[in-house]
Order: structure tokens, then C-alpha cells, then sequence
């Protein structure tokens, strides 16, 4: 793998874990209320100070990926399925490492609601018409491009503009 190869993997990884923190603040119960989690609230830091210290971020991190996750698998179900917050394992080491790397970056995606919906917008690629409940996207031999993460954030997005749940998800065994 040749070094830009390898610049534009991480690149990704960061995108993917910046659209699941975007994702995680707005579906968080101070907006959306998706899920009653409140680990990227803004008062969310000094609970968990005392206790990470410097890996707050992976801990508010943690939190939310295991909140969303939990109503994701809710409404989609699991096996055979995968989701912005339910991946291949092998990708979410990959994306647990870029978590350790991101700091500051991923800081300034959930440091505001406005800065959440910024985010989620930039990696919506297309208008698309908000969907209610589970919303099938791709096979799983479309997986490995990074178009499905454009398609996700865009039903996101439609969706928290319309004030719906949309759960995106990824249909094939992998």
C-alpha cells in the first residue's frame, strides 16, 4: 500500500467515525431522541474526567456507538446486517485505532448540534426523501467503497431534517 493509498484510508476511517459522532450527538436525547444517551452532551465531560482522564473522547465515543447501536439493532435486527454503528470487526478495529488518532478533529464535529448537522451534511451526496423506520441501502458487495457512507448520512440527514427515525443498514452476510 502506497503512502497516498494509505493517507486516504485514514481519511475514510476519520469520515466514518466523524458521521457516527455527528449521528450519535444529534440521535442523543438533548436533540433528536433516538436514543436516552447523553455522552456527548455538553456536561458529559466533567462526569467522565474523574474517571478516563485524557481518553474522554474515546470514552463519550464508546458511549454513544454502544447507545445507537443498541436501538439500530432494535429496529433493524441482527445477523446478516450491518450499520453505521454495527460493522465487520475487522473494520471496527480499524476505526477503534483512528478513534485514538482523530483528537482535536473529531472533538470539533460534536461540539455543537450545528457542528454535528455540518458534518452529517457534508457527507450527504444527494436530496434524498426522508424514510421512517428501516431503510435498506446496499448489498454487501457494494461494503468495501465508501458510497454507502454518503447514502447513510444522506438518510440521515432527510430524516433529523423531518424529524423521523431512518436506521440505514447494509443487507448480506460478511
Amino acid at each position: 500500500m502506497n503512502e497516498n493509498s494509505a493517507d486516504r484510508n485514514a481519511s475514510a476511517l476519520l469520515g466514518m467515525v466523524s458521521l457516527r459522532l455527528a449521528v450519535g450527538l444529534l440521535g442523543e436525547r438533548d436533540n433528536a431522541g433516538w436514543w436516552t444517551s447523553g455522552f456527548l452532551s455538553p456536561t458529559s465531560t466533567a462526569f467522565l474526567v474523574p474517571v478516563f482522564g485524557g481518553n474522554v473522547l474515546q470514552a463519550r465515543y464508546q458511549g454513544v456507538l454502544e447507545a445507537a447501536k443498541r436501538v439500530h439493532d432494535e429496529r433493524i435486527g441482527v445477523g446478516h446486517v450491518f450499520h453505521l454503528f454495527r460493522l465487520p470487526e475487522s473494520m471496527e478495529q480499524r476505526l477503534f485505532e483512528a478513534v485514538q488518532s482523530g483528537g482535536s478533529d473529531l472533538a470539533k464535529t460534536i461540539s455543537s448540534s450545528d457542528s454535528a448537522k455540518a458534518t452529517l451534511e457534508s457527507f450527504a451526496n444527494k436530496a434524498t426523501a426522508a424514510r421512517p423506520g428501516p431503510a435498506l441501502m446496499a448489498s454487501s458487495e457494494t461494503f468495501d467503497s465508501t458510497a454507502w457512507v454518503s447514502e447513510a448520512a444522506s438518510l440521515y440527514s432527510a430524516a433529523f431534517g423531518a424529524g423521523l427515525q431512518c436506521f440505514p443498514y447494509i443487507a448480506g452476510a460478511r
